[in-house]
């Protein structure tokens, strides 16, 4: 195990920092064209309204002052522009604290076993708005992950506990910066290929 551990220290001591992320991507406005399809139906083109927990849809027999009104529960997905919308089921936002049944994310990428998804709380003003990366696995939400160092390296530590050495690493190495998910994601899946039988 400490044989293990120390090789992660130094696989992970070489892994570059990210660019800093773009700006919180907040909800629309006003509606926008783009795609949505509901459970069991199939893919429709209309303007979308959205916020976390439903689906406004003005198309060619509902008007935007009078749309269809959808909650995320009835939802498999939508896009708007290059951004796809799917739906994660009993989520707790720590700051604002919030529990949702049911909320949209935005898709980012998928890295070691992981779909990673992006959720912006919206604070009161003037604070910013906090952006939370979701991680989920088969549809079923493994971890939130906060914003901050701390918060960030235990949430993920604690989702990526089948591989002792990196949760442990995550728990006590403060240069891990959450900039750095997709290679340690990707480290993740690398393990977890050699490793198929470990378990959480």
């Amino acid at each position: 195990m400490k044989y293990q551990y120390i090789l992660g220290l130094f696989l992970l001591a070489a892994i570059p920092v990210a660019a800093q992320q773009a700006a919180p991507h907040l909800p629309p406005t006003s509606f926008r064209g783009g795609s949505y399809q509901l459970k069991g139906g199939d893919w429709q083109r209309a303007k979308l309204l959205y916020d976390p927990q439903s689906l406004r849809v003005s198309d060619a027999d509902h008007k935007p002052d009078d749309p269809l009104d959808f909650p995320a529960e009835k939802v498999q997905a939508f896009v708007l522009g290059r951004d796809t919308f799917t739906v994660v089921r009993e989520v707790d936002i720590p700051r604002p604290t919030q529990h949702f049944r049911s909320t949209f994310v935005r898709q980012l990428y998928r890295r070691g076993g992981f779909q990673v998804s992006e959720y912006v709380a919206v604070q009161m003003q003037p604070e910013p708005p906090l952006v939370y990366v979701i991680l989920t696995q088969s549809d079923r939400l493994a971890a939130v992950l906060p914003p901050g160092n701390v918060g960030f390296r235990l949430a993920l530590s604690k989702a990526l506990q089948d591989y002792p050495a990196l949760s442990h690493q995550l728990e006590l190495d403060p240069n891990i910066l959450p900039q750095q998910l997709p290679q340690l994601l990707s480290a993740y899946g690398t393990w977890k290929a050699d490793h198929p039988t470990a378990s959480k």
